[in-house]
């Protein structure tokens, strides 16, 4: 079955037609050229977001780079010591996998979070065109576990501080990872039930007929939950699982009960897939338009839907201008959507990145107290939580950190990440 990416790159109409719409038209031959250097590495942290935001993270990936490739300059930090480990004789070896994980231009591919505790993380590495490196941590990286894991692999955070590893782009492999190691496979039983108590849903990729999700408990054990069929893509955050079919028309799906009941909305026409916000039980609806997804995602236009009245959509384009904004994430603060954006003038330079929160058509810059963190190009976020509220990570300026906000861009706090 194809990853999320995969779906989205799918060639569907006339890509400046739709830009066109968003007023001044972007370069897309531009576009493609920035986007194209990073479409690997967005595969993988595409299907982490599919995978899970409701306890865990969701990948949107980013490298440490200007856009074309160059990693910015910063000081080589210290290797975590890392755990010893039993080797199989014909796999990698624990200096291997380090010299991967420690190189100073190793790219995060996505990354997982317990939630209120960061010191708990688990982490994928890439370093140029080797294997993909897990490294996960209990103490902040003060010690460290190393495994090499199949390309397209993805993390969920999942109860009792374990995180569900989905191997590979087909992922027809879960195993969990607790202070006990990387478990056998999680038992997945045939019987189709709702997410239960202690349970995190794991999406798996698109296949025929849909999208499967498989509820994970800390016990590694687990079972299909009940999902709409035909779905191209699916979601979790705060509870809720979204999705949406896309083509011959947009209809975005949600179920607040894990997978109980679904309800479904017509936001309106649809030939490419939309951008959607993060949201919890109970908030709003909201998906932004863009282009076709092979790159990066113009902000032509975002659909609204209040949660008391989730079948009255209100589109609203975004303002025409001569610079335009391009999309990395987007998730509702209290009400208020916020977005990791770029703002690139008709040059296709970048002008401005950051937070910012979405006011009628235009965007709004949000003031933070680091913002040389989010001050780069094409700027998205590496994984969300969820804790009494949105918790957004994202790549910092020198390899080896991450940094989180809980307060809507605000406030940043900065972790070590290997």
């Amino acid at each position: 079955m194809a990853d999320i990416e995969q779906v989205l790159n799918g060639e569907r109409g006339d890509v400046a037609r739709l830009a066109a719409d968003a007023a001044q038209v972007p370069d897309f031959e531009s576009l493609a050229r920035r986007g194209r250097g990073r479409r690997t590495r967005r595969q993988a942290g595409a299907l982490a977001a599919a995978a899970l935001a409701v306890a865990g993270i969701v990948g949107a990936v980013q490298v440490f780079g200007n856009g074309d490739g160059d990693v910015r300059p910063g000081p080589a930090d210290t290797p975590s010591p890392t755990a010893p480990a039993s080797e199989a004789s014909d796999g990698p070896s624990q200096a291997e996998l380090a010299a991967v994980v420690d190189a100073a231009d190793a790219s995060i591919l996505s990354m997982a979070v317990t939630p209120g505790d960061p010191e708990r993380m688990a982490v994928l590495w890439q370093w140029e065109d080797q294997r993909w490196v897990l490294a996960w941590t209990t103490d902040g990286f003060a010690t460290r576990s190393l495994r090499a894991v199949p390309s397209g692999s993805s993390l969920t955070a999942a109860a009792d501080g374990a995180f569900v590893l989905r191997e590979g782009w087909e992922g027809a492999v879960l195993r969990l990872l607790d202070d006990e190691g990387v478990s056998d496979p999680v038992a997945v039983a045939d019987k189709v039930e709702p997410v239960g108590a202690g349970e995190v849903p794991v999406v798996l990729a698109p296949e025929e007929g849909g999208t499967p999700v498989i509820a994970v408990a800390a016990d590694g054990t687990g079972h299909p939950i009940p999902v709409r069929a035909g779905l191209d893509s699916l979601q979790s955050f705060g509870n809720r699982l979204a999705g949406f079919t896309y083509g011959d028309g947009l209809t975005y799906y949600w179920s607040d009960d894990g997978g109980a009941t679904w309800q479904d909305a017509d936001p309106g026409p649809g030939e490419f897939p939309p951008l959607v916000v993060q949201s919890a039980i109970g908030q709003d609806h909201a998906i932004f338009e863009g282009g076709d997804g092979a790159t990066l995602f113009p902000f032509v236009a975002i659909r609204t839907a209040s949660a008391a009245a989730p079948d009255q959509w209100t589109r609203t384009e975004a303002e025409k201008g001569v610079d335009y904004f391009t999309l990395g994430g987007a998730w509702n603060e209290d009400g208020e959507i916020r977005v990791l954006a770029s703002r690139w003038n008709d040059k296709d330079r970048l002008v401005d990145a950051g937070v910012w929160r979405v006011v009628g058509g235009s965007l709004e810059k949000v003031a933070g107290t680091h913002p040389e963190v989010t001050d780069s190009p094409d700027v998205a976020p590496l994984g969300f939580e969820y804790v009494d509220g949105p918790v957004v990570w994202v790549p910092g300026t020198n390899p080896g950190e991450v940094w989180r906000t809980t307060d809507g861009g605000a406030t940043w706090e900065q972790f070590a990440a290997r």
